[in-house]
């Protein structure tokens, strides 16, 4: 009997689990530790936000692991080695035959400090009712979203927060009083996607009256002004600030990190330094040619996928997969439209990736790719 242990309980950690389940002798023992004791898909806080539907609404408790005969155990997880696949938690300590490590990331403490009154983490699920309060208040002055940093969680939801909550501001009648604006640090909206992409996103924005300002670093947060230098700044009345993820403590202080803080699998089988002991998600840094995976739970599904299916060769034989760095982003658009920035992200000599065109049909398959994960872990 072998027991595997799965950190986190996100897009990686429920793919690894469920994939293992399948996989393994039902004797065998997969056990899934988080702090959180629930999930729900990233962009219904979007959903959410925009009046679409509440966020509770796409949210399942991970205690329903237990019926797929997935073993939930929900605490804090305060140490991990790596060479003795043993983990430390407010539950006890958890050793295993092997392990998957899916913990996501936190957020850099600069860009977090940022954060305070009507300036708000839009990944937040707990920031949703003040940010509700304050959209509510608006009604006239600057909407601000402004990506802080990178490396930043899911690439195009920034920009869907803008084009969502444009929609939102026309339907309640309040737009021609109240400026949409977009920072971003980088050069393109969308790096990792490519500049074909990024162009297609960045004329979205304009067509709808969305000011975009590229190359625009947030130094400080001057009251109600968001400091871009010395001489630039942009007055709002609220902001939504996404902070660059950074590698939680108890990742970045373990034994299969690398000295940035993130742990660098292979990226093929997603195998660590330590002897089946794997890593998936945001977690990670996996490059490419150009610059990493995206952080973004289509991604950390498919990593957790692989990383699943080498366990099971490692612990009884059978065949290794690897990981082909084919994925995709959804990139929501007013009118109920999605269109997919969808490709070979680990091509060469740079990622093959296109845009396909939006429309109400990929938006309907945005919705049964929910509804499909929510149901098949969690139901």
């Amino acid at each position: 009997m072998a027991n595997v242990l799965v950190l986190g309980g996100g897009f990686g950690g429920l793919a690894a689990a469920h994939e293992l389940r399948r996989r393994l002798p039902a004797d065998d023992t997969v056990t899934v530790i988080a702090a959180r004791d629930t999930f729900f898909v990233g962009f219904a806080k979007l959903w959410d936000l925009a009046g679409m539907r509440p966020l509770a609404d796409g949210t399942r408790s991970l205690s329903a692991l237990e019926r797929h005969g997935i073993r939930f155990v929900h605490a804090d997880i305060t140490a991990i080695d790596g060479s003795a696949r043993s983990v430390d938690t407010s539950a006890g300590t958890f050793t295993g035959d092997a392990m998957v490590i899916a913990l996501g990331s936190g957020y850099q403490p600069k860009h977090t400090a940022l954060l305070g009154d009507h300036v708000h983490n839009l990944y937040d699920a707990t920031a949703l009712p003040g940010i509700h309060a304050d959209l509510d208040a608006l009604t006239s002055g600057t909407l601000l979203v402004s990506i802080l940093g990178a490396p930043y969680l899911c690439p195009p939801a920034p920009f869907e927060a803008a084009l969502l909550l444009d929609e939102w501001l026309r339907a309640k009648g309040r737009r021609d009083d109240v400026d949409v604006v977009v920072s971003t640090p980088q050069p393109l909206t969308l790096p990792v996607a490519g500049p074909d992409a990024s162009h297609f996103l960045a004329e979205r924005l304009t067509e709808r009256g969305v000011t975009v300002l590229t190359e625009h670093p947030v130094e400080a947060i001057d009251g109600g002004v968001a400091r871009f230098s010395e001489d630039r700044g942009q007055e709002f009345q609220v902001m939504l600030g996404v902070p660059a993820a950074a590698p939680l403590p108890v990742v970045a202080s373990s034994d299969v990190a690398s000295e940035s803080g993130w742990i660098k699998p292979d990226r093929s089988t997603f195998a660590t330094n330590a002897e089946r002991v794997y890593a998936v998600g945001d977690c990670t840094m996996v490059p490419t040619l150009t610059a990493q995976l995206p952080k973004a739970g289509v991604f950390a599904e498919a990593e957790g996928l692989t990383a699943a299916a080498n366990v099971a060769a490692d612990l009884h034989g059978g065949e290794r997969v690897s990981f082909d760095g084919h994925g995709y982003c959804f990139l929501e658009l007013p009118g109920q439209r999605v269109a997919k920035v969808e490709g070979d992200f680990y091509a060469e000599p740079k990622p093959d990736v296109a845009l396909t065109p939006p429309d109400e049909a990929a938006f309907a398959a945005k919705q049964r790719w929910e509804q499909e994960r929510l149901a098949g872990w969690l139901g």
